[in-house]
């Protein structure tokens, strides 16, 4: 071990830093953290810090006074903390402890900081006495908490301190980056494993060289895991403060499209950091174009590396990690494979890129053997990794509980013989534990040590899949067709690529209609090692991708096995056809008119199937449109012109008074993804605009004007006419094509009559492209609007598309004494750039405090004006 010679400092320091004395202070201080770390996970990536100190100071030739002072400040604390009386009670001072661990860790970002650089550069951007100073303090606050027998979770940061952050405020702003979808980690490692790994990570983490890690390995060896780790580690135990600036994973059935990962990672980083946010706005302000850029060098220019660059306290604040799990999930490009590979450059070293994907061809070709991509394979051979699958499957085996099926594992040697057939794949031996905890155990415990031990891992999950299916279909009981209807459930699930997804009641209602059929939740159970069942917000999916591999391979999972997507997708089909004409000759037009009357299957699955599964033509639209023209979506209807072009006529009578007939929209026959997308929107617009509020008190008490203002300013505050547009419940404005010269300006007003504040929001419903578009909301449940004010809107200009003389909306008016947030209900129409990835917006139920007002807009074209092939917008 290396000891820091003693230099010239009182007599207490000079004895405190003796080599003897250090030497007992290192020992109990390493004795306190093994004490400590199965309920601290930040103990041992503090130590290893800690234990880089040493070294640092070691080789430091300059030996800076503060630095010193520093690092004998710190170790001191830690003599007091490893203190034997102390530490026995470390559950009553938990909080302190963890205070420290995450104090150690802010600190040794900044040595390491200090060490890298050089001593010019220390000179021109780091204050080194003041900065250490103030980890002296912070380190002597904890020693007198202790002290003090204080246990409150209150650490002193001392770096990345970050202002108070409005999240409504910087929402509003970065909204037009905010990614379709966003999913959680997938998983994350046992307790106890991958220790090495994580701490390989971690160390990675703390230099300062702006690399890109890539976490490369064959399914199923624990990326995914390692990333939710990594996650919660970052967020809750690295330091004084989250380390983790962007969490984005893909996954091929939930969310697969790259197109928006570098506006996902700027709205991540500036809902993070209000600094950065402000810096990314700047941008977005001055070019709103970067947004759709089609060039992803320079679309990570303008979004990040230039706004990150202008930020010179973050060079500081230790690293910001941005983590991208399952990039082979993903359709990413090249181009932007390029670029990622580049990282952040040397200029932003505090920056930190990981990514995680299997080491497949294109994605290898882009990052293996660049100068900037630090490569962290995960090998299956490691004696780590078997270490860590054979403390996994023991854990797991001790949990079930029964004594026969617990002798019988000492018996068979299970544990041993488990590990070696797993050939270092953390998904076989998760798939493991699940197919052996359900009952019969022994049985399929047997089975697969009666397998050979497998030459690789691909083969090990071959073995292992295969053994599994035909157990569970061979065992006593299993009926003898169950064969063909776990195929059929198999099949169904892997078709099931587009929303809704598979659920137990289209399984029993579709797929397994034949007589005889098990219920589909039998099935689904006996695949429980294998399929995640139904839960609230998510279909039955299959777990692992690797499964999903071995169903397509037919050289792995055989004739048996073997799922031909396409045949099954056929079956789908024609098995939607046959359900949906079942029930429509059962439907009664007189007795069925409520919506929520239909089965779930019906509306949502059998009736959008043919759109799904099969080549969709004029003679299909009959059977749709005979039960949507009069009953499911009585306010709009399909109707066929122009060869294969699908029109949708309005039926809603305001919109039909008014002189609205039609969508703007027209969809090919055969853009079976549109149609739907057109018709579940359209279920979703008018769930939302046709809520209304019961008996409200409020009713009269916020009035809604509508003004025409003179041309000469955008501002509202300048001249307009006082006449009020909104007259006998219908607000009416010209609206003009975009080549217009001249347009007429609007203003609204809103006002709030009553005696308390009110939160108003105030929502424009396009009919035409069924968007639904922000007018006004709160910022926050700090921003209501006090009793006898109004609020007075920017200046609009409405326009109009060529071939219409009229176009409806309906501005609908929210209003509450409590703070609603209704951006859910937002969303765009379903075209453009965007229509490839939009999530579907859901049916959001309003609360019933949230009162409401619903006023018609009339936009008329100006008489002489011409048609415009622009769309229409809201200028």
């Amino acid at each position: 071990m290396a000891v820091v010679p003693n230099i010239e400092e009182p007599s207490e320091s000079s004895t405190f830093l003796d080599p003897s004395t250090l030497q007992t202070v290192f020992e109990a201080t390493k004795t306190m953290v093994d004490t400590l770390s199965g309920v601290h996970p930040a103990a041992t990536i503090a130590w290893g810090f800690l234990s880089i100190g040493f070294e640092v100071l070691k080789n430091q030739c300059d030996k800076e006074d503060a630095i010193w002072n520093l690092y004998k400040d710190m170790i001191s604390t830690y003599e007091e903390f490893s203190k034997d009386d102390i530490l026995k009670e470390h559950d009553r001072f938990r909080g302190i402890y963890d205070c420290l661990f995450k104090q150690t860790i802010e600190c040794a970002f900044f040595m390491k900081g200090y060490t890298n650089k050089s001593v010019i550069g220390r000179l021109v951007t780091m204050n080194i006495s003041d900065q250490a100073e103030k980890f002296s303090h912070a380190f002597a606050g904890l020693k007198s908490q202790l002290s003090m027998e204080l246990s409150k979770e209150s650490v002193i940061v001392t770096l990345g301190v970050q202002k108070n952050v409005d999240i409504q405020a910087m929402r509003d702003r970065l909204r037009d980056l905010q990614p379709p979808k966003e999913l959680r980690p997938k998983s994350k490692c046992m307790q106890g494993t991958r220790v090495a790994t994580i701490n390989h990570i971690v160390s990675w983490i703390a230099q300062c060289d702006g690399k890109v890690m890539w976490c490369n390995g064959l399914a199923g060896t624990g990326k995914s895991s390692l990333t939710g780790t990594l996650h919660d580690l970052l967020t809750t135990d690295f330091g004084g403060r989250s380390r983790l600036a962007a969490f984005i994973r893909y996954d091929r059935i939930e969310y697969r499209s790259a197109t928006e990962l570098i506006t996902t990672i700027a709205y991540s980083l500036g809902m993070f950091d209000d600094r950065i946010g402000t810096a990314i706005s700047r941008v977005i302000q001055s070019s709103r174009t970067v947004v759709t850029m089609s060039d992803p060098s320079a679309q990570f220019r303008l979004l990040l590396r230039n706004p990150l660059e202008s930020i010179p306290d973050l060079v500081e604040g230790g690293p910001l990690v941005i983590i991208v799990d399952g990039l082979d999930e993903c359709d990413i490009s090249e181009e932007l494979l390029a670029v990622l590979a580049e990282g952040f450059g040397p200029k932003l070293p505090f920056m930190r890129l990981i990514v995680t994907s299997r080491p497949v061809h294109h994605i290898a070709m882009a990052l293996k053997g660049k100068s900037c991509v630090y490569p962290l394979y995960l090998d299956t051979s490691f004696k780590a990794v078997n270490d860590d699958i054979h403390f996994y499957l023991e854990h797991k085996l001790a949990t079930i509980g029964d004594n026969v099926f617990q002798e019988k594992c000492t018996e068979l040697d299970a544990v041993n013989e488990l590990t070696e057939r797993a050939s270092g794949l953390f998904i076989w031996a998760a798939t493991v534990v699940k197919f052996v905890h359900a009952s019969p155990g022994i049985s399929r415990l047997q089975a697969l040590l009666d397998t050979e031990p497998p030459r690789d891992a691909t083969e090990a999950l071959t073995t292992l899949y295969r053994t599994s299916l035909d157990t569970l279909v061979s065992e006593p009981g299993a009926n003898m067709d169950i064969k063909k209807y776990v195929r059929s459930v198999l099949g169904a699930v892997l078709v099931t690529r587009t929303p809704p997804g598979m659920t137990e009641s289209v399984l029993d209602n579709i797929v397994l209609r034949g007589e005889g059929s098990p219920p589909s939740r039998h099935i689904v159970s006996m695949l429980g090692s294998v399929l995640s069942p139904q839960a609230k917000d998510s279909p039955i999916q299959i777990i692992h991708k690797s499964f999903d591999d071995f169903l397509q391979d037919q050289g792995r999972s055989g004739d048996a096995w073997f799922i031909n997507v396409a045949l099954h997708r056929q079956a789908i089909a024609e098995q939607s056809r046959i359900a949906s004409k079942s029930f429509l000759e059962t439907w009664s037009p007189t007795n069925n008119m409520v919506i929520g009357a239909v089965p779930a299957y019906i509306s949502n699955y059998a009736l959008f199937g043919r759109f799904w599964y099969s080549d969709f033509d004029k003679s299909d639209i009959e059977l749709f449109t005979s039960f949507f023209r009069p009953h499911f979506l009585p306010w709009l209807d399909i109707v066929i012109v122009d060869g294969d072009i699908l029109h949708f006529e309005i039926m809603d009578t305001i919109c039909r008074q008014l002189g609205l007939t039609r969508l703007l929209l027209k969809v090919n026959i055969r853009d079976s993804k549109l149609i739907h997308h057109v018709l579940q929107i359209s279920t979703v617009f008018y769930h939302h605009l046709h809520y209304a509020s019961q008996e409200s008190p409020l009713i009269g008490k916020v009035t809604l004007e509508c003004m025409k203002a003179f041309n000469k300013s955008s501002f509202p505050e300048e001249p307009m006419d006082n006449s009020n547009l909104h007259i006998n419940g219908v607000v009416s404005v010209h609206a003009f094509p975009t080549q217009s010269g001249t347009k007429d300006q609007y203003v609204y007003k809103i006002t709030n009559t009553t005696s308390v504040p009110l939160y108003i929001s105030m929502l424009c419903f396009d009919v035409s492209l069924l968007r639904v578009y922000s007018v006004y909301q709160p910022e926050g449940v700090n921003n209501p609007l006090p009793p006898g004010k109004l609020w007075t809107s920017y200046r609009n200009t409405f326009l109009i598309n060529e071939g219409q003389d009229v176009d409806v909306s309906f501005l609908k008016l929210f209003f509450s004494t409590e703070y609603v947030d209704l951006s859910a209900i937002i969303h765009p129409a379903p075209t453009g750039r965007s229509f490839g990835l939009q999530v579907l917006p859901l049916t959001w139920e309003i609360p019933s405090r949230c009162h409401t007002m619903c006023v018609p807009l009339v936009q008329r074209r100006v008489a002489g004006t011409l048609y415009d092939t622009s769309s229409r917008g809201r200028a």
